[in-house]
């Protein structure tokens, strides 16, 4: 049985083979236009999500802090440190109280640290961001367009380095 080539194509049988064309120029300028329209709409759209997200870190980054202040007052002591709104010391030492674990493991608190000592958050007293103030008793989150100081929000994780160097008489904060 002989067999016969497949022809797929006129041109084909001739020897003679087309080559397809791309796009136009102008197909590809109102196609890219188009994904730019349609990307402007969704980036508009969508801009509500930032602050959204931004909302739920903060909040989970106070939560992680008052957590820790639980657990802390679980094992020693309750935190009781008066709030003081002309500069953020106290939010600073309750945090390093929290971070603190004793190197002289008699002394070793149960549970230390509370709150990784890598978290070495920047202070702020700026309106225009996220901040954690000290209450008190427990942290509370100034969102934009709250004035007032406190740890400064870091949104890319630039506030965790190398673990905090504890001097030789650290006193913990509290009591």
């Amino acid at each position: 049985m002989a067999q016969t080539p497949h022809i797929t194509s006129p041109l084909a049988a001739h020897g003679t083979h087309r080559v397809r064309a791309g796009f136009s120029m102008t197909e590809l300028v109102i196609v890219i236009s188009i994904l730019g329209v349609l990307s402007t709409i969704a980036m508009t759209s969508f801009s509500h999500l930032l602050s959204g997200g931004k909302d739920a870190v903060a909040a989970e980054r106070r939560e992680m802090l008052n957590r820790a202040l639980h657990m802390f007052a679980q094992h020693n002591y309750d935190m009781v440190f008066s709030r003081q709104d002309t500069n953020t010391a106290d939010e600073v030492v309750i945090l390093r109280t929290l971070q603190y674990r004793d190197p002289n493991p008699n002394r070793v608190k149960i549970g230390s640290p509370y709150v990784d000592p890598r978290y070495n958050p920047a202070v702020s007293s700026s309106a225009d961001s996220y901040r954690l103030r000290w209450t008190g008793r427990n942290y509370e989150l100034l969102k934009p367009g709250t004035a007032g100081s406190g740890i400064l929000m870091d949104f890319e994780g630039a506030d965790f380095t190398d673990p905090f160097a504890f001097p030789p008489n650290f006193r913990m904060a509290g009591r």
